[in-house]
């Protein structure tokens, strides 16, 4: 695999870009069609189906295995280090994200606060047991992982901001959104309906697993850790989270309230976050420099040599 990763040098990253906002002009249309004439909102399952239904999934299925595959290949996405944080428009995005993301905690907070008021004491269930099982647990801890994935994001905005400001010191508080991810999968998967024919849910839970893996790699690029093993998965789960969030939520936004599949309404932090990876992937571009990958280790190496024979001519004088 270590041979196969990175060994083509085309496409771009701009390129991988590009692909994705294409993508997103045939789905989008597709989906907001779909929402409005095919899918019952009371269940979110297809009422009535056609073959644009096949071509819709057939697209997000080859455009997805296109990104991933690309990313892994391509040497100049495998070459992202140490992406450039000193960006004004990066730092907007990334502190709207992060207020949309609060937002998330509240609402998480107030149907845990929903759902333990709706608890029957005399219904034969413990508090924890009724919880679990109707995913209060995931919902509290989605909760105070969401206000800490708010902090993150700030704290991002303000180093691109301020060159003083270092992720490196951050590197717990980094890894709280991918924790949040899984929580809101946890969510969705204790609601009780079918995934054979569901529609929203279904996105909802491929766009979550790449939102997972995309934060985990975000993390790890930003705080500098093993950023050469994760660059990829910036482009190749990062777009498809992000294709997925816009044609989750879109539809959402443009659509009437009786429309929308009940209990899976528009979630301002979905569609921020397909805003603010696009967004943060343009910039990384800029960070991708021109000597071949394989060189990089080398000269890693070599710096603490150097530092050590500066050092030793220091004492020697």
């Amino acid at each position: 695999m270590k041979k196969i990763k990175g060994s083509r040098s085309k496409p771009a990253p701009t390129v991988l870009i590009v692909v994705a906002a294409l993508s997103l002009c045939a789905l989008l249309p597709l989906r907001v069609y779909h929402v409005s004439s095919l899918i019952e909102p009371e269940t979110g399952f297809f009422a009535k189906t056609n073959a644009s239904v096949w071509l819709f999934y057939i697209i997000c299925v080859l455009v997805i295995g296109f990104l991933m595959a690309a990313s892994f290949l391509s040497d100049r996405v495998n070459r992202v280090r140490d992406c450039m944080t000193r960006n004004k428009p990066l730092g907007v995005v990334s502190l709207l994200t992060g207020v949309t993301v609060m937002f998330d905690a509240i609402v998480e907070l107030l149907q845990f606060l929903d759902l333990t008021g709706a608890y029957n004491p005399y219904a034969g269930a413990t508090m924890f047991s009724y919880l679990t099982k109707n995913g209060g647990t995931a919902l509290l801890f989605g909760a105070v992982f969401a206000a800490l994935s708010a902090a993150f994001y700030w704290i991002y905005a303000l180093s691109c901001f301020n060159k003083k400001i270092h992720m490196r010191s951050f590197r717990i508080l980094s890894v709280m959104p991918v924790a949040w991810s899984i929580c809101r999968i946890i969510t969705r998967f204790v609601t009780k309906i079918s995934f054979v024919n569901v529609s929203d849910l279904l996105l909802e839970l491929f766009m979550l697993v790449f939102l997972i893996s995309f934060t985990l790699a975000f993390a790890q690029v930003v705080t500098n850790v093993t950023p050469e093993v994760s660059a990829w998965r910036l482009f190749g789960c990062g777009l498809p989270a992000a294709l997925l969030a816009f044609v989750i939520s879109v539809p959402r936004a443009l659509l009437h309230t009786d429309r929308i599949v009940a209990g899976h309404s528009l979630a301002p932090c979905d569609l921020m976050l397909a805003i603010f990876i696009p967004v943060f992937l343009y910039f990384t571009t800029t960070a991708v420099k021109k000597r071949p990958l394989q060189e990089q280790p080398a000269q890693q190496e070599a710096q603490p040599e150097q530092s050590a024979d500066t050092q030793g001519d220091a004492d020697k004088e």
